[in-house]
């Protein structure tokens, strides 16, 4: 973790990690190994880094932060999409009760099929500006998220696991809307501290702060507030990842908190989760032995996820050993 330099003191931030210019194919070996080394050491010890893409250009990342997500959410047929929730955090429609969020899931961003139907559920004669942003967008970050999957499984040891991983995996994209909550009791917390189900989130947000990330193993709940740049992301790892690697990554709590009760913070969220079809999530023999015992049985991933947020799932502190710990 490094240390950002402030009026008063030192503020902590995550490692960042430099991907611009790499690629699945033709890459630097030195550069590579390095870069691969920085995210190891990252994710196991935070769960999490900030990564510099500039692959990604400002004029894209404005289109979609600045015109097309905040135009989404003025849609009216947006808000009418309450009753289309189907399963908690990968339904169409995700919100969380008593705090200022919302978001609209889409699971296959990278189909010009699935983008153009899903925008004319918000746009009645469909929104090609929307789809060709949407599209556009998902292909960087499909070639971004599966270069940090290879790497964590090279990382792992686990090169050979790396086709039949990928086969096994769906990619999502959220796009999130924080805003001011009349009833806030001064916290301007717009989501509460929380673990991600999935495998790995890339989180682009547009100019507001507000994404928090616990430093693991803190006592006092220290928290590192995460950087707006215009060619950086943040990556988190969730619990689907944290159970495959046998505990070797770590699922960091975060949250959003925004800075006073007038901003709104836009946020867009490419994930890789579980397939429909494949969504058993059980860790590779090669990473259970005497030092590293099973931590965590095989379980359905979508049928952890109702647990994770139900009732009972949402009193537990870890939900994920209360669900399927060895």
């Amino acid at each position: 973790m490094g240390y950002m330099v402030g009026a008063d003191t030192e503020i902590p931030e995550l490692p960042k990690v430099d991907l611009s210019g790499l690629y699945m194919k033709g890459s630097d070996e030195k550069i590579w190994t390095a870069a691969r080394s920085k995210i190891a050491e990252a994710l196991e010890t935070y769960g999490g880094f900030e990564v510099i893409y500039s692959e990604v250009s400002s004029e894209l990342r404005n289109k979609l932060l600045g015109l097309v997500v905040p135009g989404m959410f003025n849609m009216p047929a947006v808000n009418k999409l309450s009753e289309a929730q189907e399963l908690p955090y990968h339904g169409f429609w995700f919100s969380k009760l008593g705090f200022p969020f919302l978001a609209i899931q889409l699971i296959n961003p990278n189909s010009r099929v699935d983008v153009q139907e899903y925008a004319e559920i918000i746009w009645p004669k469909g929104n090609d500006f929307f789809s060709n942003t949407v599209l556009n967008y998902a292909k960087h970050m499909h070639e971004l998220i599966n270069m940090i999957h290879r790497m964590i499984l090279e990382n792992l040891g686990l090169e050979d696991h790396y086709d039949s991983h990928m086969k096994s995996l769906a990619y999502s994209i959220r796009f999130s809307n924080y805003y001011k909550n009349e009833f806030d009791n001064g916290t301007n917390l717009a989501l509460p501290s929380h673990k991600d189900p999935n495998f790995v989130s890339i989180i682009c947000p547009h100019g507001v702060e507000g994404l928090e990330v616990e430093a693991a193993g803190a006592t006092g709940g220290e928290w590192i507030r995460t950087n707006t740049m215009t060619n950086l992301f943040i990556v988190l790892v969730g619990e689907a990842f944290k159970a495959w690697s046998n505990g070797r990554l770590h699922a960091p709590n975060h949250r959003v908190k925004l800075k006073n009760e007038t901003e709104r913070r836009y946020a867009v969220i490419f994930s890789t989760l579980p397939s429909a079809t494949n969504d058993t999530v059980n860790a590779p023999e090669e990473l259970i032995d005497e030092q590293h015992p099973l931590l965590f049985k095989a379980f359905k991933y979508y049928d952890y996820v109702k647990f994770r947020f139900s009732e009972e799932g949402e009193k537990t502190d870890d939900a994920l050993k209360a669900y399927c710990g060895a």
